[in-house]
């Protein structure tokens, strides 16, 4: 018997969230595809997503785009990786009923960090704000590849849509 989320808006927003961030996720990794030759995109794939965030910043101050394209994603990724933080806590923490406050209110409440709760309300930000930088993010990559991935010290013969 279900005691939260009667009526599913939290895993509605849940959803959203994680289909928003699998789309982030792909992004970083069509980057590495075409900037990296096998097998350091093998290798580097594996990694933790701030990890692979790190290596495409550090891969971007190399290449030769757009400046002001390689300062947008460069700001995009930097959000994502904050923005990570908030999924993990979504994706590995329960949604229980608050008691303590006197209201009975759901909240996604961390079993490792003292005092770190997401609410509905905080979700729906996060939720928004993840749509939002995907679509950021695939505008930005859709810009560095119309260049034609100019400059590049590496190109891959496996190329990929960004």
């Amino acid at each position: 018997m279900k005691i939260v989320d009667l009526n599913d808006k939290w895993a509605v927003l849940i959803g959203r969230l994680f289909i928003a961030f699998g789309s982030i996720e792909r992004t970083t990794h069509n980057c590495l595809i075409d900037w990296l030759k096998d097998p350091t995109y093998a290798h580097i794939s594996k990694m933790r997503f701030s990890q692979r965030v790190d290596v495409i910043i550090d891969l971007l101050g190399t290449l030769e785009f757009v400046e002001q394209n390689k300062a947008d994603l460069i700001q995009g990724l930097k959000k994502a990786k904050k923005l990570a933080e908030k999924r993990n806590i979504v994706a590995h923490n329960p949604l229980m009923l608050d008691l303590f406050d006197g209201d009975f209110k759901e909240i996604i409440i961390s079993n490792t960090k003292d005092g770190v709760t997401i609410t509905f309300e905080e979700l729906q930000q996060i939720t928004q704000s993840a749509e939002s930088l995907s679509t950021e993010l695939i505008n930005t990559c859709t810009k560095i590849k119309l260049e034609g991935w100019e400059g590049l010290p590496i190109t891959s013969q496996l190329r990929r849509d960004c």
